[in-house]
């Protein structure tokens, strides 16, 4: 029950916040929004607006704006076909944006709470990588580089981030103590992939939690762009993907926990929801963008009865994907 409760507050306000980014951005520009829907499949409620109805459907695994002339032709002064592509760009792009926003505002409430790791060295392992390259307590990171990549240092996430990126192989450390900055090659243990030490928490002033929770989002946005890099390179099997199934259960594990582990999760969930809508496949909203570059580039729009063929395949492919790993998912559960 548990799992079910947060599971359906999860997935109503990722797709609230995200319709609602579509929504607002067209009411801005002046484009008639006939319905926004939360949910999908028979309507459990409904109220009519003014000029919008707003309705919540049986199913929380989806939502909509309906935008006039969104799809299709029309002649009003309200469609969506007939604004600038500048227009058109924010309405599409406004829903990834609100997620991204919501991701960043929830790490704001987890950092509040929970604080977040800093790039100084709290205590150095006895007969660790790091102890016998000479670090100490107090020294604070600033730059580790590997053989192919070199990153600067804020904050624990970076460090997490880099040795992601260099595999878990050597890196020259730089530090800073005192006024000085000291540069040490380190080589991570060889049975677990660790340098051997561990950071101070964050002094949580207002400032310092804003500063924290946008790197928290970064973060996890790097860390998104990084895992599709792996998928498409195969060294993540597809496999490893989860779809609702997954999610599901994640979050009902992550309920035991505790709610800043809940609040953890939705974060995530919310900035990958935002970054793959951006991707430029069709019936997706970074498939829509694509067409209005087209069209700017153009100076006209991409027939509309082609563009709607081209977002229904992508839908359908869209579906048979999530079926695809919805069987991982059940295999990994009850496998």
């Amino acid at each position: 029950m548990v799992t079910a409760i947060w599971t359906v507050i999860t997935f109503c306000l990722l797709i609230f916040i995200h319709e609602l980014g579509h929504f607002l951005m067209a009411k801005k520009v002046g484009v008639t929004v006939h319905e926004f829907a939360i949910g999908m499949g028979p309507k459990i409620f409904q109220k009519q607006g003014k000029e919008t109805l707003y309705s919540v459907r049986l199913l929380p695994i989806g939502g909509y704006v309906k935008l006039e002339g969104e799809d299709e032709e029309s002649s009003s002064d309200g469609a969506l076909c007939n604004k600038t592509p500048i227009q058109k760009f924010l309405v599409v792009i406004a829903g990834a944006v609100m997620n991204l926003i919501l991701g960043f505002i929830i790490f704001v409430i987890i950092v509040s709470f929970k604080g977040a790791g800093t790039n100084v060295i709290s205590e150095v392992i006895k007969d660790s990588p790091m102890e016998k390259a000479g670090f100490v307590q107090g020294d604070r990171i600033v730059k580790m580089e590997g053989e192919k990549k070199s990153s600067k240092i804020s904050y624990y996430n970076d460090i997490v981030l880099f040795n992601m990126e260099n595999n878990y192989g050597d890196a020259y450390i730089t530090v800073k103590r005192a006024d000085k900055e000291i540069t040490k090659l380190v080589s991570p243990d060889e049975a677990q992939k660790t340098f051997g030490f561990k950071v101070s928490n964050l002094d949580k002033n207002p400032v310092s939690v804003v500063g924290a929770a946008f790197n928290e989002a970064v973060f996890m946005c790097r860390l998104a762009f990084l895992s599709f890099m792996w998928l498409f390179t195969g060294k993540v099997p597809v496999s490893s993907l989860s779809g609702p199934v997954g999610i599901v259960s994640t979050i009902g594990e992550a309920s035991k926990t505790g709610v800043i582990n809940v609040l953890y999760i939705m974060a995530l969930i919310s900035i990958n929801l935002g970054i793959v809508n951006l991707f430029p496949l069709p019936a997706l909203d970074g498939g829509r963008l694509v067409f209005i570059i087209i069209e700017m580039i153009r100076r006209k729009p991409v027939d509309s009865e082609v563009e709607g063929k081209i977002h229904f395949i992508g839908f359908a492919l869209l579906l048979a994907f999530m079926l695809f790993v919805t069987y991982f998912d059940i295999q990994r559960i009850f496998g």
